[in-house]
C-alpha cells in the first residue's frame, strides 16, 4: 500500500485536539455534593428565610462542594422550576471553576458571584404562590453529565407586595454663576437602586425639576428649606389628584462637590405617614462611602427614604452616627451576623452597565448606617416591607 502524501518524514503529525480536563466525582460519594441553594432578590440565607416578593427580579444561586470531586475543571448546570405543573428548564448564566485542591468555603462562595452557579428566573416563574426549584443537571461544558448529590430541591413562596409610589423632585438652584440641577443619571441610579434593593417589584415613579426656594452656598438649613418646599408642592398636587400614598423626595445636585447638601427627612414617623418628605444630595461619588459608580444618589436617597418609612440609625460607625435604633440586630452595622448567615446579592442593571454582584454580609453595611458599602439588611428590608403594606391600606 502506498504511503499517504501527508505522512512520513518531513510532514507534521495530524493534529489531535486534546480533550479538556474532566471533572470527576469522588468515588467515595459517587456524586457532586450540593452545599446549598439560595433564592435571592436582595439578601438571603441558606434556609431562604427572607420573604420573597412576587414579580421581583430573582436569582437562584447553587453552591457546589469542591471536595466531592477528584479532578479540577469547569462545571455548568441547569435548573428546573415548576409551580405545581410541568417543569421548565433554565441554563446557568455562568460556569464555575471547581478544584479539590483549592476548596472554597461556603461563605467564600457566597461572597463572590463567580463562585456560584447563577440562574436568573424568568417573569413567568415569579408570579405569587409556591415555586419549586430543582437542580436538574450538572455537566462539564462539552462533556458528560455529572451525578448530583442530595439537597438539590428547594421550595419557596413568593408573596405579593405593593409598589413604591414615589415622586422625585429635582431642585434647581443658582450657584452665583449658573443654575445647577441634578442630571438624568442621578434619577436613573436612584430609581434602579430602589428596584434592586427595596422590597418591591415595581415603582409608580414620576420626576420633575423645579426652581428651588434656596440658592448657594448650601448649609445646614438647606435641607429644611427643601423639605418645606416639597411639603407645600405635595399638598397642592395631592389635592389635585396625586395618590396620597406617594412619597416625595427632593434631589439636590452637589455642583461638583462645591455645594453639598446633607440629606434629611422632615421627621421619622412611628406610624404609616407617606406625607413625610425627605431630600438628599446627588453627585459623582469618587469613592464616597466606598461607591465608585456614576452616582451616590442611589444609596443616599434610599437612606433618607428609609427614614420616611420609620427607620432610625443603627449607630455605626460609632461616634459618627447616633444610635437611635436600639433594636438593630447585627454587629457593626453589617447586613448579617458575624458568622455570615446572610449574604446580599445585587441583581444588577444592564441599562446602567451594573453586573450581578455578591455582597458579603460581614463586609457590607445596612443602608441606614453611615458606613461604607451599603445595602439592605434583612432587618431593614422586612421593616420597610411591613410599612409599605401598612401604607397601602390607607
Amino acid at each position: 500500500m502506498a504511503k499517504s502524501k501527508r505522512s512520513g518524514p518531513g510532514f507534521p503529525k495530524p493534529y489531535r485536539r486534546r480533550p479538556p480536563a474532566m471533572v470527576t466525582a469522588d468515588p467515595a460519594s459517587t456524586a457532586l455534593a450540593i452545599l446549598g441553594i439560595e433564592v435571592v432578590q436582595c439578601v438571603q440565607d441558606l434556609a431562604n428565610s427572607v420573604q420573597l416578593i412576587a414579580n421581583k427580579a430573582t436569582v437562584v444561586r447553587v453552591y457546589l462542594d469542591p471536595a466531592s470531586v477528584t479532578r479540577a475543571g469547569k462545571v455548568a448546570g441547569e435548573i428546573a422550576w415548576s409551580r405545581g405543573a410541568a417543569e421548565a428548564y433554565l441554563p446557568a448564566l455562568n460556569t464555575i471553576s471547581i478544584d479539590p485542591s483549592k476548596p472554597a468555603q461556603l461563605n467564600q462562595q457566597r461572597a463572590d458571584a463567580s463562585n456560584s452557579l447563577n440562574f436568573k428566573l424568568p417573569p413567568e416563574a415569579l408570579e405569587a404562590g409556591q415555586l419549586r426549584i430543582r437542580l436538574s443537571r450538572l455537566f462539564q461544558p462539552g462533556g458528560a453529565d455529572l451525578p448530583i448529590g442530595d439537597s438539590a430541591i428547594v421550595d419557596v413562596v413568593l408573596n405579593k407586595a405593593p409598589p413604591l409610589r414615589i415622586r422625585v423632585i429635582g431642585l434647581r438652584y443658582n450657584n452665583g454663576e449658573r443654575d445647577v440641577s441634578p442630571a438624568a443619571i442621578h434619577f436613573a441610579y436612584l430609581k434602579s437602586f430602589l428596584l434592586r434593593a427595596y422590597p418591591i417589584a415595581s415603582l409608580e415613579w414620576s420626576q420633575i425639576v423645579v426652581d428651588a426656594d434656596f440658592k448657594a452656598p448650601l448649609d445646614e438649613s438647606t435641607a429644611d428649606l427643601a423639605n418645606a418646599q416639597l411639603a407645600a408642592l405635595r399638598s397642592r398636587e395631592v389635592s389635585s389628584g396625586v395618590d396620597a400614598r406617594t412619597h416625595y423626595f427632593g434631589l439636590v445636585d452637589d455642583d461638583g462637590s462645591r455645594n453639598f447638601m446633607r440629606g434629611k427627612a422632615f421627621t421619622i414617623p412611628g406610624t404609616p405617614q407617606p406625607d413625610v418628605v425627605a431630600s438628599g444630595p446627588a453627585g459623582v461619588p469618587n469613592g464616597f462611602a466606598g461607591d465608585r459608580d456614576a452616582s451616590y444618589a442611589d444609596w443616599y436617597g434610599a437612606h433618607e427614604l428609609g427614614h420616611t418609612f420609620g427607620r432610625y440609625h443603627p449607630g455605626f460607625p460609632q461616634g459618627q452616627q447616633d444610635a437611635s435604633d436600639a433594636n438593630f440586630p447585627y454587629a457593626n452595622g453589617c447586613i448579617s451576623t458575624p458568622d455570615g448567615t446572610f449574604a446580599g446579592l445585587d441583581v444588577g442593571d444592564p441599562t446602567l452597565n451594573l453586573p450581578i454582584a455578591a455582597l458579603a454580609g460581614i463586609d457590607h453595611h445596612d443602608v441606614m448606617t453611615y458606613a461604607n458599602d451599603q445595602w439592605l439588611s434583612p432587618y431593614t428590608y422586612k421593616a420597610i416591607l411591613d410599612r409599605l403594606i401598612a401604607e397601602d391600606t390607607l
